[in-house]
């Protein structure tokens, strides 16, 4: 009796376990991470609200990227959109709101994994404090495909 107790009792845990998600509720880091925001001129070292920022490709995929799209949003504002990750292709395109785009994971078609770009955005786009938040989406889908906010 104390068995078939015990089995019962294990078949009622494991169902009500099923209710609840599987991992530890940590969300994984996103794929395509913002390392850093300057808001300071390189040439001069003062206060510009310069909008440099430099992305990673934080995960093991190589990216096409002109295949990828980077939108940037300032308290939930959409603040500007980059068309192309490619810097080659970016520049004969129309990017408002975008002056250069440099680094590894832009010289080439792709975008490897630990490479890393600078976005060089308008001036004023980011402030100290301002909650940046980017989206790179496929533009073959319009899937978003990473998204992720940092405080400026």
């Amino acid at each position: 009796m104390v068995a078939v107790t015990i089995i019962l009792a294990a078949i009622v845990l494991i169902w009500l376990l099923s209710f609840f998600p599987a991992g530890s509720g940590v969300e994984p880091e996103p794929s395509i991470i913002i390392t850093e925001i300057s808001h300071v001129s390189a040439g001069t070292g003062t206060l510009t609200y310069a909008s440099r920022v430099t992305l990673k490709n934080n995960s093991s995929t190589t990216y096409e990227n002109d295949h990828l799209r980077g939108v940037f949003y300032v308290n939930g504002y959409r603040a500007c959109i980059i068309q192309t990750l490619n810097g080659y292709l970016l520049i004969p395109s129309h990017h408002y709101g975008v002056k250069t785009l440099g680094g590894e994971g832009c010289r080439t078609s792709f975008w490897g994994p630990g490479e890393e770009m600078t976005a060089d955005l308008t001036d004023g786009t980011f402030y100290p404090g301002a909650e940046v938040t980017l989206e790179v989406v496929d533009k073959r889908s319009g899937r978003v495909i990473s998204k992720h906010t940092v405080r400026a």
